[in-house]
């Protein structure tokens, strides 16, 4: 084999080595584009009367049992960062909604945290089209306190 072929063939081939090495270490880093509607349905334990539960009874000593439909509408995004809404229908109550905030972190971007008028939701972007949280809202002995985990999926 000639010099000259020998130099081009290995600086193909170191070329091709670092992009195999680099790509998965490029896309690992992209922010995942979360825009558009979310739903599922909540699965709520609760003491207090709260806002989305207003017929709620519940205590801590017997807390109230309850699952409703659930959309997030995330309206917008800018780099990690994202705002929106949360919607809540059923269970014979009024339709809510309640403004939220948030910020995608950890390994690849895909830890959501969330901050809406008086909770929070910690959870995780599974793929590409779900999210497992938990919303939880201590609300103190005059205050509701709740607790609600649940998946939600992108709406197509």
């Amino acid at each position: 084999m000639k010099r000259e072929s020998f130099t081009k063939a290995s600086v193909v081939c170191g070329a091709a080595l670092a992009a195999v090495i680099a790509g998965p270490a490029l896309s690992a880093d992209k922010i995942p584009d979360i825009k558009g509607k979310w739903v599922g349905k909540t699965h709520s334990i609760i003491a207090g009367m709260a806002p989305h539960w207003p017929s709620n009874m519940g205590t801590f000593q017997k807390p109230g049992l309850f699952e409703k439909d659930l959309e997030i509408d995330i309206t917008g995004q800018q780099d990690n960062r994202f705002w929106g809404n949360q919607i809540f229908t059923g269970n014979g109550d009024a339709k809510t909604e309640e403004p939220m905030i948030g910020e995608l972190t950890g390994a690849n971007f895909r830890t959501i945290i969330l901050v809406d008028t008086d909770g929070y939701l910690n959870g995780q972007l599974i793929g590409n089209d779900t999210i497992s949280f938990c919303y939880t809202q201590a609300g103190g002995k005059t205050e509701s306190s709740v607790v609600s985990c649940t998946q939600i999926k992108r709406a197509r």
